[in-house]
């Protein structure tokens, strides 16, 4: 019985063992992709619009941002690794928390050139919604397209839906966007 006993511990920390290795070994393959690094080859729309990589801070944490006040879309061609996350924050600058303006609508999306697939949307509005005044964070689940070329698309737009268009103090920022791997 003791015999036994022994051999399934050293199986557990056998198997233990080989699956910290290939979580190792699948981090180490898989390096993050930083989405601001790769800002200046992107596709931005509409041409003259404002795209800057800046420091925004947003309820005492700063963090590297991308400044893309609506209407924009920015696009990026990438390769999804396995496992891969998009790990991103959406909020608004503070001059905007305390003048008029009904928000910004946050939306990223995929398209492999065939269809597009929406995977997230957020209405921020600071100003109208206090508990707005920070980061909010946003995971995404990018596995289903693991292996695949895609381009993956953020998007900004004035308001809510079914909200007429009101492009005051619309500060929007993408903060420290980038495709991880869990």
């Amino acid at each position: 019985m003791k015999g036994n006993r022994g051999l399934l511990i050293a199986v557990v920390a056998l198997v233990l063992v080989g699956a910290g290795w290939w979580s190792l070994r699948r981090s180490e393959s898989a390096p993050s992709v930083d989405l601001i690094a790769g800002l200046e080859a992107a596709t931005k729309a509409p041409a003259g619009a404002t795209f800057e990589a800046v420091d925004a801070e947003l309820g005492g944490e700063t963090r590297r941002a991308i400044y893309a006040p609506p209407p924009t879309r920015i696009t990026w061609k990438v390769k999804v690794p396995d496992d891969a996350w998009l790990k991103v924050a959406v909020g608004m600058k503070p001059e905007s928390w305390t003048a008029e303006g009904n928000g910004v609508l946050f939306l990223v999306g995929v398209s492999d050139g065939k269809r597009f697939d929406e995977l997230f949307r957020q209405h921020v509005n600071p100003f109208g919604n206090p508990g707005d005044r920070k980061w909010i964070p946003v995971w995404v689940d990018l596995s289903a397209y693991a292996g695949e070329d895609i381009d993956l698309i953020f998007n900004t737009r004035i308001g809510p839906d079914g909200q007429p268009d009101d492009p005051r103090n619309d500060a929007a920022v993408w903060g420290n966007p980038e495709i991880v791997v869990r």
